[in-house]
């Protein structure tokens, strides 16, 4: 049996570390009392799995993590007694059960959709830097893999870019096969704006079904009877 739980991460708990927050999961587990499954072998731990890291200093209103349960609890109480246990700043959401034969959430993730909010002057511009940006075929970019610099074309991993008001949404891939973090996007927009000040949110993590964006939690969850 496994069980999905969708929590916000706010505030001063962006800057836990995914390492910390891991860290953060077994702590509320433990004085939470719930039924969670330990791993065999020398060093056991909770079986816990997290949908996709979130960068350092972003925060996020749709992250998602499985677990694997010893026995069954209900999960509104699930939902209850960990949010009951979790630290400032971590609020728990919901919680399903998830299909035996669902992907685990990791696999399953494919897209992810950020809010970002700027505190400067530069709506005018971004405009024509996003349409500049989706028109290009191709945008190498550099990142660190293993102590190297790996050059890698970050163009088809931007899937959408939208200024609504005072806010750019950006849809990006968030695959096992690949994904993109999106302080890439806004250093390919620095360069076409200037400086940017600017808080980013994370507000959806999506599967795809037959093509089409659903939300990560109801692809895998069971059904509802």
């Amino acid at each position: 049996m496994r069980i999905g739980v969708e929590f916000s991460k706010t505030d001063m708990a962006k800057y836990i570390s995914h390492l910390d927050l891991q860290r953060a999961f077994s702590r509320a587990i433990r004085r939470s009392g719930l039924p969670i499954k330990m791993s065999e072998g020398f060093n056991p731990h909770y079986v816990v799995s997290f949908a996709s890291a979130l960068a350092l200093g972003v925060e996020s209103e749709a992250e998602c993590v499985e677990m694997a349960l010893a026995e069954y609890v209900k999960p509104e109480l699930f939902a209850f007694a960990l949010g009951n246990v979790m630290p400032p700043g971590i609020e728990i959401k919901k919680a399903v059960m998830l299909k035996d034969k669902a992907p685990k959430l990791m696999a399953a993730a494919m897209q992810a959709e950020y809010e970002v909010r700027f505190k400067n002057d530069v709506l005018e511009m971004l405009n024509s830097a996003v349409c500049d940006i989706m028109s290009q075929s191709s945008i190498l970019a550099v990142k660190k893999a293993k102590g190297k610099e790996k050059q890698f074309d970050m163009r088809p991993m931007i899937l959408s870019l939208d200024v609504k008001g005072e806010t750019l949404v950006m849809r990006l891939a968030s695959a096992p096969s690949g994904s993109l973090k999106p302080e890439f996007v806004i250093g390919e927009l620095e360069k076409r704006v200037g400086g940017l000040d600017c808080s980013i949110k994370r507000t959806g993590l999506y599967a795809l079904e037959n093509g089409q964006p659903v939300s990560l939690l109801e692809f895998c969850a069971e059904d509802e009877v």
